[in-house]
């Protein structure tokens, strides 16, 4: 009961932290594709770093070390986005540090299994962390459309964008999805939705168990 109340926790935290990156950047289409490809190579280098610590002997020092490459691997990533446009990443901003602190909270909520091998333990971080990018792509594909009645995709001149709805169709939602309100209120709705398909899983699971024993 206890590990299940662990892994509960763990779960809520995972959902919390990886929602909560969705706010501050901006409403496009775009930028989600560039928060998902950067979420999920944290992810993957956390499970490869984490092995090569363990090689080098320097098990107490993980969390500061981990810390340190997240930070190393924003500031090339900002690096290399600035290179191919410099607009987008001037837009970015410090947001894009963010997933480096959700990449390292999710680690610590969710602590690797020393029986997994490295594969396996990749294959569970990826897992957890693709879950969220397709939750995350439907939230900024949303937003896009809905709010500026276009999509978007990332150009070396900043946002490359194709028109979906008229300006007339999309000027009502528009206002308010576009701002931090609405985006807070979505992420709010995608939350608890969430969190309810999980619960209701979780109890038919628990169903299932008890009518088998």
């Amino acid at each position: 009961m206890r590990t299940y109340r662990i892994e509960e926790e763990a779960s809520f935290g995972f959902m919390l932290s990886s929602f909560a990156l969705i706010i501050p950047f901006p409403g496009r289409f775009a930028y989600g594709i560039l928060l998902v490809i950067l979420l999920n190579a944290q992810m993957l280098s956390i499970s490869l770093f984490r092995r090569l610590v363990e090689l080098l002997h320097l098990d107490d020092l993980l969390s500061v070390l981990t810390a340190a490459m997240l930070l190393c691997e924003s500031i090339i990533f900002k690096q290399l986005l600035a290179l191919y446009s410099p607009l987008m990443a001037l837009t970015l901003s410090y947001a894009i540090y963010l997933p480096a602190v959700s990449s390292f909270i999710i680690s610590r909520l969710r602590p690797a299994d020393s029986a997994l091998d490295s594969r396996g333990e990749v294959k569970d971080k990826l897992g957890q962390s693709l879950s969220f990018s397709a939750l995350a792509l439907v939230f900024f594909l949303l937003r896009d459309v809905l709010g500026y009645g276009t999509l978007t995709l990332p150009g070396r001149k900043g946002l490359l964008c194709l028109n979906i709805l008229s300006q007339s169709e999309s000027a009502h939602t528009g206002v308010f999805l576009a701002s931090i309100p609405g985006a807070i209120l979505l992420v709010t709705i995608s939350f608890v939705l969430a969190w309810q398909i999980r619960r209701k899983f979780d109890s038919l699971g628990g169903a299932s168990d008890d009518s088998v024993a």
